[in-house]
């Protein structure tokens, strides 16, 4: 059996899909999005498949939108299911959106368990690449249309 490894280094080097977000592909995620240069990029997806899960490497780059936080789409899964996020480097928040709304400041190394029916987003306030390694049912599937109460601002 080969070993496998999930960190950055190598999810990097091998994976089986790659998600690209860039501004453009986001403009109404942001509060206000007028004014705004090229096309820059916001983050990027390293995705590696294992047959009924998958794990992904969330790259954000660091940077602000009028002030706000660059951060990804966000999104709530179609079939209820968990998802695990383990910050591996940088600075960053995370919100978990039900009923109620939270924002959590990411710790390194420490595990994060998404409620299974709950919107959750990752935030880079940091002012490097923050990186994220994050695990999930396969056929949990992403709606991206969720609408997040709570912002970061710079």
């Amino acid at each position: 059996m080969n070993k496998i490894e999930l960190n950055h280094n190598s999810l990097k080097k091998s994976y089986d899909k790659k998600i690209i977000r860039k501004f453009k592909d986001m403009k109404e995620k942001f509060k206000e999005s007028n004014n705004i240069k090229n096309n820059p990029l916001l983050y990027q997806v390293y995705i590696k498949d294992f047959g009924c899960f998958e794990t992904g490497l969330t790259v954000i780059e660091p940077g602000t939108i009028n002030k706000e936080f660059y951060m990804t789409k966000g999104h709530k899964h179609q079939k209820p299911t968990k998802e695990i996020y383990i910050l591996l480097k940088g600075k960053g928040k995370l919100i978990i959106q039900d009923k109620k709304t939270k924002i959590l400041n990411l710790k390194k190394d420490k595990t994060y368990i998404i409620p299974k029916k709950s919107g959750h987003r990752l935030i880079n306030t940091g002012d490097k690449k923050l990186e994220v390694l994050t695990i999930y049912s396969k056929n949990a599937g992403h709606s991206y249309n969720f609408k997040f109460k709570k912002r970061v601002f710079k």
